[in-house]
């Protein structure tokens, strides 16, 4: 299907279902990210059930292309629009994702009737960011799904210390101006949908309860893995592994202090140790820490994370800036790994039995915490049995579409 096509289709479903107008940043495959398994899995399982018209606003097209076989066994008819910088808009993640064919498109729809159809159509938008190509009427109508409080971790960039790299560095002023674009946006919407607890709580404070739910995200996608994968793969085998999705800053941030403070202080308590920074989008400078620390491997994009993760002694997720659930931690929970993470990487995870993961916000601390696992076998394996028992707590993505169902239903 060609970039921003119309097709002429019906805008109503078959057989009484509901159509679903869904706008996100991407196209949920390839999945090589949080965002996108989370989009991946949800649709999977709803795409029977509801007609879903998914129009994608991208930054990589021609990645982005490589999921429209995908999309459409599915029964999800794709559209593709490339992104391009803003002009006259405030925050920073409204000014990547603008897109004035995906406005027209958009606007074009709604104006033939489909948006106005009573009860039959859908407004799904991912990212507050986006909600400014629908049609004002549209923005009304819409359930606005936020996998962050984007503003927060602005905040929390600008006040770390050290700070961020250079190039993942932000303002004061993004992070005031992320945070009028999001009001804006949740107040806007028919409904605001968080992933963690504390996320649905901060979002009830601006709009009230009746519009703010929760869906979050499932770990139950890496129990069918086929053990074996590992076993055929052995240099999948490292000491301490680090998932993540590196073209995104947080990520990149954590995989700059594992490699430039936290790793030399772990190597000084337990000895060599090896790590592996398993996902997508490493930048340049992310390589080229690497071969200069040792006994580093960037891996890049993977078929599967599940083996890397089998293969870890620890998984290390040390996050000083992020929101919402993350998935590398859910994933490694899952599977029965000790896991090492920060107070942000356990977010939304609160409600887990105590000691499922180890945390430690401060790099010594943190350091100290990875080489007990890494030298006392008793501990770690203790760890291990408590990570199983967490994962017996953690959410599955069948019960997280049935409650997006339950959104998209309402109303």
């Amino acid at each position: 299907m060609g970039d921003g096509a119309l097709s002429d289709a019906e805008h109503t479903g078959p057989n009484g279902r509901r159509r679903v107008v869904y706008v996100t940043h991407h196209l949920p495959w390839p999945v090589d990210s949080g965002g996108r398994l989370r989009e991946a899995q949800l649709i999977a399982r709803l795409a029977d059930r509801f007609d879903i018209d998914l129009v994608a606003v991208s930054k990589d097209l021609d990645k982005d292309r490589r999921g429209i076989r995908q999309a459409c066994a599915l029964g999800v008819r794709p559209r593709l629009f490339a992104a391009t910088q803003a002009e006259g808009v405030s925050g920073p993640h409204a000014l990547r994702h603008d897109s004035a064919p995906a406005r027209r498109h958009l606007r074009h729809r709604w104006r033939r009737g489909a948006g106005r159809a009573a009860g039959t159509e859908v407004v799904h938008v991912e990212g507050h960011y986006l909600m400014s190509l629908l049609p004002r009427s549209a923005r009304r109508r819409a359930i606005l799904v936020e996998h962050n409080i984007e503003s927060a971790l602005l905040r929390q960039a600008v006040h770390a210390v050290p700070p961020p790299r250079p190039e993942l560095s932000v303002t004061s002023a993004d992070a005031a101006r992320t945070r009028i674009d999001e009001r804006q946006a949740w107040l806007t919407a028919r409904m605001v949908v968080g992933v963690t607890p504390e996320d649905v709580s901060a979002i009830a404070e601006v709009v009230g309860p009746a519009r703010a739910r929760l869906v979050p995200n499932g770990a139950d996608h890496v129990l069918g893995a086929d053990e074996r994968k590992f076993r055929r793969d052995p240099e999948c085998a490292s000491q301490l592994v680090f998932v993540g999705n590196f073209a995104y800053s947080p990520s990149a941030d954590a995989a700059h202090e594992l490699i430039e403070r936290i790793l030399p202080a772990v190597r000084a308590l337990a000895g060599p140790a090896s790590l592996a920074l398993v996902g997508s989008g490493p930048p340049r400078w992310l390589y080229e820490a690497a071969a200069r620390r040792g006994g580093v491997t960037v891996t890049g994009t993977v078929a599967d994370v599940v083996p890397w993760l089998r293969g870890a002694t620890v998984v290390v997720a040390p996050l000083r800036i992020g929101g919402g659930v993350k998935v590398k931690v859910l994933e490694a929970l899952a599977l029965g790994k000790a896991v090492v993470t920060t107070g942000i990487g356990a977010q939304g995870l609160r409600h887990l039995p105590p000691g499922s993961l180890v945390l430690a916000d401060e790099p010594h601390e943190y350091a100290v915490a990875v080489a007990r696992l890494l030298t006392d076998d008793s501990e770690r394996e203790r760890q291990e049995s408590r990570a199983r028992l967490a994962a017996r707590r953690l959410p599955t993505w069948d019960s997280a579409a049935e409650r997006l169902a339950a959104c998209w239903s309402e109303g």
